[in-house]
């Protein structure tokens, strides 16, 4: 229907038109509901790079949207243009002049385009033995069919977190925001999604498995069109509470929660832990380790609401016995206008009382009343004497922890008869079954979203709605728990959450798990327009620089690898949980991990040298063998290119093959070997020759046309040869 009214726009004749817009007005109103929506909506991207130069087809920079035009001429700067419509052409849309400088090519979706992976910066602390994380700066469609060449059938877990469509303007569809108002809407959002889902099912395993998260306003309608592309898989939906406050929406009920989206490939397996995300909260708010001490809590309040006059009747004397290093009793509490007798006994024991490090008068966490029964059951330690404020450490076993204890989580394997205590510990083997609603406070959206990730950013990070850290993680880990080596690919990366808790993943069991991040450079509406205002457009630096993946996503990912912000200083806080070595990470700690940070650059194939074009595609040859070893690059003038630290080689010139082959015999870590001819019939001699060691993939002379993407065969089923 979009396509007809945009034909029906331009019918010259006033009468003809309304009567034609009358009768299919009367028709949308017979069109069946459900699923139904246009899925040929046009969708085009900008390509600021390229020159603009005759038979381009172009649109102006200043405009939203993408009203094409086709340059028929340039002279001294300007272009002559014809608009690129289909249909009425009115006189105005012939041979209209604009600066040179007021243009950028652009391409529809299914037009070739030669892409290019161009470094813009790269982090290395995980040593030669890590292989490389990637985020690529790029429109996602465009990304996701260079990554085919890589990665077909090949990923483990892909995870995105797409535009909600909340007709808040939060999204873009061909260069214009897209809000309430538009009424192809759903169907743009739909269009775009199901684009995109086509790819990613091909880069899925078969026991891979896609999770998209999504809130209330496409739910039913990506539900529905998961269940169709992915009809051979098992969907699951999975509720997060992710703002227990909840967002109040009129006068109806709090939404407190969004959703996860879980397609499970046929041989895809599921794995529980020790928390099973809905009943009893762990210890720490994370996954106990098997047979681990929980940490008891300090009897001695601490932080807002800690003084005396806070709680007169949480000051009282707690009484132990030294010899036995035994807490045995509770006395009452004491007015506010009496102040203790530190040295003296209550009823015959040794008196503790509340004191705080600067030494005033604080109070106890719990009422005496309380206290006494866990005194009876075990629940109560003596700790170390203070020197400093003259007085003893003591904790207890708190609610939540007893209520773990209930509830079987934890149990007591041992008493300690001299000190009163009880030994309690998470038993081994503790892994459940994860259910389908998750409440948990570290998947707070707020807390560990938006407030953690301007840890790392700052401030100003103009970026909203983050994931928690720690709900991508939990999202992530039952597929990738035992998959150490596997791949994660996020598409729609935001941020940058999604390597955050892959490193973190890591640094918990020492793994080596791989991501693949690709988010574009948008900027939020607000900035553009001030931009604009400015004079700068989208691939002018000053605009990028403001853009998701510059000024928000690699800041991120190079700050929780660094420990550091960009500016230099340190990140403050620590990790929930623990790490490798059962400690806890703080997060200027940063990571053992090595990544690397691409802009998806698109080449002009008249004018690119073909030595160029081999430097170009080099780094999609290093991501094809798998992102180990630091990358390097050349040229391509020489016989053939071998990298000393990854695992690939390049044959340039097929006649020098022998020689090639001769010297693959000094580098045991070659796995990949790229031959570069035209001929079916050599590469097929030269793959047989060098028997079935290596995984082989020729490479056409025009190093252009290896990559070729946006094409009918690439957005087909066409498999890589």
């Amino acid at each position: 229907m979009a396509k007809i009214e945009d034909l029906i726009a331009q019918i010259p004749d006033e009468r003809l038109r309304n009567g034609i817009e009358a009768e299919v007005k009367a028709l949308k109103k017979t069109k069946k509901f459900g699923l139904v929506f246009e899925e040929h909506l046009p969708e085009t991207v900008r390509l600021p790079k390229m020159p603009v130069k005759p038979g381009e087809i172009v649109t102006l920079k200043r405009e939203n949207g993408n009203h094409r035009w086709r340059v028929k001429k340039i002279h001294k700067g300007i272009a002559t243009c014809d608009r690129a419509i289909e249909g009425y052409p009115s006189a105005d849309d012939f041979n209209k002049e604009f600066p040179v400088s007021d243009l950028v090519v652009v391409r529809s979706f299914g037009d070739a385009i030669y892409p290019a992976l161009v470094s813009v910066d790269r982090v290395e602390r995980g040593g030669a033995e890590k292989p490389w994380h990637i985020l690529i700066n790029a429109d996602n469609f465009h990304a996701l069919q260079l990554l085919l060449y890589c990665y077909e059938g090949k990923v483990d877990v892909i995870y995105i977190d797409p535009p909600y469509n909340t007709g808040a303007r939060d999204w873009k569809y061909n260069n214009d925001y897209v809000d309430d108002t538009d009424t192809f809407r759903h169907s743009k959002w739909l269009s775009m999604i199901k684009k995109r889902l086509l790819l990613a099912k091909r880069l899925l395993r078969t026991d891979g498995v896609l999770i998209v998260t999504i809130d209330d306003n496409e739910l039913h309608r990506i539900r529905c069109l998961i269940d169709e592309m992915f009809s051979g898989d098992d969907v699951q939906l999975v509720t997060i509470v992710i703002n227990p406050k909840g967002v109040v929406t009129k006068d109806r009920f709090p939404r407190v929660q969004e959703y996860a989206i879980f397609a499970f490939g046929p041989d895809a397996s599921l794995e529980g832990r020790a928390d099973d995300y809905l009943t009893i909260e762990p210890d720490d708010g994370f996954d106990a380790s098997s047979g681990s001490k929980p940490r008891w809590n300090s009897l001695l309040r601490s932080g807002t609401e800690a003084t005396r006059k806070d709680r007169e009747n949480m000051f009282y004397p707690v009484l132990i016995d030294t010899k036995r290093e035994a807490v045995v009793g509770a006395g009452e509490p004491l007015p506010l206008d009496t102040d203790p007798d530190l040295l003296k006994p209550v009823n015959g024991y040794q008196a503790v009382w509340p004191i705080r490090r600067d030494g005033s008068w604080g109070r106890w966490g719990l009422g005496n009343t309380t206290l006494k029964t866990l005194i009876e059951k075990g629940y109560v330690a003596l700790g170390e004497y203070d020197a400093k404020r003259k007085t003893w450490g003591i904790s207890y076993l708190s609610q939540q922890h007893r209520e773990q204890l209930a509830a079987g989580m934890m149990e007591i394997v041992g008493y300690d008869k001299k000190k009163n205590v009880v030994d309690v510990r998470y038993p081994e083997q503790a892994i459940t079954r994860i259910k389908s609603v998750w409440k948990r406070t570290r998947h707070d959206a707020g807390a560990y979203g938006s407030d953690l990730m301007r840890k790392f950013v700052g401030d100003g990070a103009a970026f909203q709605f983050p994931k928690s850290l720690y709900a991508v993680e939990d999202a992530i880990i039952p597929i990738m728990r035992h998959r150490k080596n596997g791949l994660i690919l996020d598409f729609f990366a935001g941020s940058g959450t999604t390597f955050h808790a892959t490193a973190l993943m890591n640094s918990r069991d020492g793994g080596s798990r791989r991501c693949i991040c690709v988010t574009n450079n948008e900027v939020n509406e607000t900035a553009s327009k001030e931009l604009n205002r400015l004079g700068f457009y989208e691939g002018d630096a000053a605009y990028e620089a403001k853009g998701i993946a510059l000024s928000v996503a690699w800041p991120r990912c190079r700050s929780a690898v660094l420990g550091k912000r960009m500016d230099g200083t340190r990140v403050e806080g620590a990790y929930l949980g623990l790490d490798s070595n059962g400690n806890l990470k703080s997060f200027s700690d940063g990571f053992e991990e090595n990544i690397e940070f691409f802009r998806l650059d698109f080449l002009d194939p008249d004018s690119v040298a073909r030595g160029d074009a081999f430097q170009a595609i080099l780094p999609v040859l290093w991501t094809m063998a798998g992102c180990r070893g630091k990358r390097e690059d050349s040229k391509g003038s020489q016989a053939w290119f071998s990298p000393k630290n990854a695992p690939f080689a390049v044959l340039i010139r097929e006649k020098e093959f022998r020689a090639f082959r001769d010297g693959l015999a000094e580098r045991k870590d070659i796995e990949w070997i790229f031959l570069v001819t035209d001929s079916e019939e050599n590469f097929g001699l030269m793959r047989r020759a060098l028997g079935k060691k290596y995984q082989c993939v020729q490479l056409y002379k025009s190093y252009l046309e290896n990559f070729r993407i946006n094409t009918p065969e690439v957005l087909g089923q066409r498999s890589v040869a």
